[in-house]
């Protein structure tokens, strides 16, 4: 039994490196992110810190959010000056990127559980922006990250289960599971990376030190070539002439050597102008001597698809120190960025309905507020099924939940082009919609409205109805909170006015459309 476990905690995690290994490659890639991130951070909370103090009408508890965001403030600014003006090892810097991220992470915790205190509200988008950061884009061993994680999580949880339903407390764990799995996933193949990286720079010393004429020989070749779906070769840099292995002929109907190498490159149609560009930047670099290179591209296959591939190339050299060969793996990473890429839309997804989650919406909609040019419009229309208990209570909760997922999907299928749909609460949803001509919204509401009437559940009529609320913006100093207000105000007017229709307000700063 003991066996076995090893064995799958050897498949998750992926081969083994050193510690120092480890660290090295972590603390380069934390270094940039953690950069960005503490620098944003700094601009954040003066924005946060300006509105507190001269815009006292939209903000209660302003002395409690002001010192929120000056100790965040402080720690950014602290962190950006240790980082940049005290010189470090790669192991004091790493621990010092911990004991950051830690302190990062307990801010926003904090900061989440005083907002859901003071709104009663389930507002978690705060805590899971950093969680997903942290996962997403740092690189921690796996007992501090899942620890962290874990804290975080038995936490909020313990926090908010008084409060809210069981529902709500489920997707905020999808969500922290879907971040774990993310990270170990990039962790696995850190681990790779780093083990191929050091076994190419042995065999080149082991190339070297053999003073032969810098070929590789087919028991080299084995011994670079260890995963499944790789390809190895050799580029002759003054010859232009390059060797592949017998996996190339799995792919590609090219022959496996291949003369006037650079020319060949040139002249393939059916490679976009940016990946061309990839591969003749990493044949110039060979040139010029540089030692390894690592790019992700796509390639057009024999098959006639586009498949994602990872190029790892290390420079040989002669007694000289001049570049003579090129040498290293073509490896198909279709499935990686494919796991990656349904990983990141999953994290976005209301998992019940298959639409975009409350957090997710929100952000888009401020997003494209923020982007919003001169003439466009964004529309936002809230539906809320009206005397929902009704259905749940009549019919039972089964077809409450076949009408949530009907009515999801009557969203979808008839949403303008570029609408984004999303799930805000337990029968509540939001149409997003950006553009210069959104007269279609109030024409889609309507269909929206006539289609949900006909939902049936087992042969029986539900007759559920809906009523809706739209309001548009259409300059960039309206704030997504202003905008949602406008669109629920409308929600209001529609139900007071014998529900199952749809209602559009003015305003100011929003117009009808």
């Amino acid at each position: 039994m003991g066996t076995r476990v090893d064995a799958l905690i050897k498949w998750i995690l992926g081969a083994k490196i050193s510690h120092e290994d480890f660290v090295e490659k972590s603390v380069s890639s934390n270094q940039i992110a953690l950069r960005i991130g503490t620098a944003f951070g700094v601009l954040f909370e003066l924005c946060n810190i300006y509105r507190v103090l001269f815009f006292r009408d939209i903000m209660v508890n302003r002395l409690i959010y002001l010192r929120f965001y000056l100790v965040y403030l402080a720690c950014c600014v602290v962190f950006l000056i240790v980082d940049f003006c005290f010189k470090m090892s790669d192991m004091v810097r790493h621990r010092f990127y911990m004991i950051s991220v830690g302190m990062i992470l307990f801010w926003h915790l904090l900061f989440n559980m005083h907002n859901v205190y003071l709104s009663g509200a389930m507002a978690y988008f705060t805590i899971v922006t950093a969680i997903f950061f942290f996962s997403g884009f740092l690189m921690f061993k796996p007992l501090y990250t899942i620890t962290s994680l874990g804290i975080c999580y038995i936490t909020y949880i313990l926090f908010i289960n008084p409060i809210f339903s069981v529902g709500e407390i489920v997707n905020f764990s999808v969500t922290i599971s879907l971040c774990i799995l993310m990270y170990l996933i990039r962790y696995k193949h850190l681990r790779i990376e780093v083990c191929q990286a050091k076994q190419m720079q042995e065999v080149q010393q082991e190339l070297t030190d053999a003073q032969q004429d810098f070929r590789l020989t087919i028991e080299q070749y084995e011994l670079i070539r260890e995963q499944e779906s790789s390809i190895t070769f050799e580029w002759d840099i003054q010859e232009d002439w390059i060797r592949f292995s017998k996996e190339w002929r799995h792919y590609f109907d090219h022959p496996e050597n291949i003369s006037q190498f650079y020319d060949f490159v040139e002249n393939m149609d059916l490679l976009s102008s940016s990946h061309k560009e990839i591969l003749l930047t990493c044949m110039e670099n060979i040139k010029k001597g540089v030692a390894y290179q690592k790019y992700e591209f796509m390639l057009p296959v024999k098959s006639g698809e586009s498949r994602w591939f990872e190029i790892r190339v290390i420079t040989q050299t002669n007694k000289q120190g001049e570049p003579v060969l090129g040498i290293g793996i073509l490896s198909d990473i279709t499935e990686r960025k494919d796991r990656i890429s349904q990983l990141e839309k999953e994290i976005q997804m209301d998992m019940f309905t298959g639409l975009l989650n409350k957090a997710s919406i929100e952000r888009y909609g401020k997003r494209k507020l923020s982007e919003l040019r001169e003439g466009e419009k964004l529309a936002a229309l809230i539906v809320d099924m009206d005397d929902f208990k009704d259905i749940n209570d009549r019919y039972g909760h089964p077809a409450g939940d076949h009408v949530l997922k009907e009515t999801a999907d009557i969203l979808r299928h008839h949403a303008p082009v570029g609408a984004r749909i999303g799930r805000i609460g337990g029968d509540e949803f939001m149409v997003l919609l950006i553009g210069c001509n959104i007269s279609c919204m109030e024409t889609y509401a309507e269909e929206v409205i006539s289609k949900i009437l006909r939902i049936h559940w087992n042969g029986i009529e539900v007759s559920p109805s809906c009523s809706m609320g739209l309001a548009v913006a259409s300059t960039p100093n309206v704030s997504y909170d202003e905008l949602y207000r406008k669109a629920d105000e409308a929600l209001y007017h529609a139900k007071q006015l014998g529900k199952n229709r749809l209602y559009t307000t003015f305003s100011e700063q929003t117009e009808n459309n």
